[in-house]
């Protein structure tokens, strides 16, 4: 979440470099079945572009379909599914980021790494109007049911920290959430970490712009001229396999 915006060429970098890089000791890589971003226009909307398992690097293709050059509000997604959604990689459908919209407002748009074992049950108990983009392609996909629970949970409390502080309790499972409410010119990011899960830390600077990312290195690969010329510093470091708990909420004006 920037003040100026950046060329997407380097936003695709850091997923390229996110996709392959792997720790020892972890199973696989971070990503390679996946792809996607979502981006913020200066007028509100969302415009999402996403690619399943291709032939070679899923980031790497994006890169080339992507329409739009530059973006200072985006949130990219890189994907590993679960083993019992593997075979579901090739559909574009269930690739991330995730959008709910199914009220008039707000749009939710989330990035989610972990599994949410209670997802099924979560789906369940949701009231009629939901559309999944992966359900309608391939199967559920755990990670599509977080965005229209707290759709739902915003519509009941009329305030996003009480929807953000059940919807942490609701979701079962290690679990990192990024969801960016959009509501016009008012946007939220909130962020959720439980458990153990592949990483995540988050940069921000006294301009009020914060970075987000499951993995320091390639962001830093990346992005290091950005966070340093924008005075960033490291605000939460919640390295892969280790447990961590946080939940915050950072507010912007378009």
């Amino acid at each position: 979440m920037l003040n100026q915006p950046v060329e997407m060429d380097v936003v695709f970098g850091v997923l390229q470099r996110l996709e392959r890089h792997q720790y020892s000791g972890e199973r696989k890589p971070v990503g390679g079945y996946g792809a996607g971003v979502a981006i913020i226009t200066d007028s509100g909307d969302v415009l999402l572009e996403k690619v399943g398992r291709v032939n070679g690097s899923p980031a790497e293709y994006l890169s080339r379909v992507c329409r739009i050059k530059q973006a200072s509000i985006f949130v990219g997604h890189v994907r590993l599914p679960s083993p019992e959604f593997m075979d579901t990689a090739h559909f574009r459908e269930t690739a991330q980021p995730y959008v709910a919209c199914c009220f008039s407002k707000p749009v939710i748009v989330s990035a989610h790494n972990g599994y949410v074992a209670n997802y099924k049950a979560i789906r369940g108990g949701l009231g009629s109007g939901h559309f999944f983009e992966s359900e309608g392609k391939a199967t559920l996909i755990d990670s599509e049911v977080i965005p229209h629970l707290f759709e739902e949970l915003l519509a009941v409390e009329k305030n996003h920290s009480l929807a953000l502080e059940r919807l942490s309790s609701a979701i079962e499972g290690s679990n990192t959430i990024s969801l960016l409410q959009v509501n016009g010119q008012l946007l939220l990011l909130h962020i959720i970490h439980k458990g153990k899960t592949r990483g995540l830390h988050v940069w921000k600077n006294d301009k009020g712009e914060v970075v987000y990312c499951s993995r320091r290195e390639p962001l830093n690969q990346c992005f290091s001229r950005i966070l340093n010329e924008g005075g960033f510093t490291e605000h939460v470091a919640i390295p892969w396999g280790l447990e961590g708990s946080y939940k915050e909420t950072f507010v912007f004006n378009l």
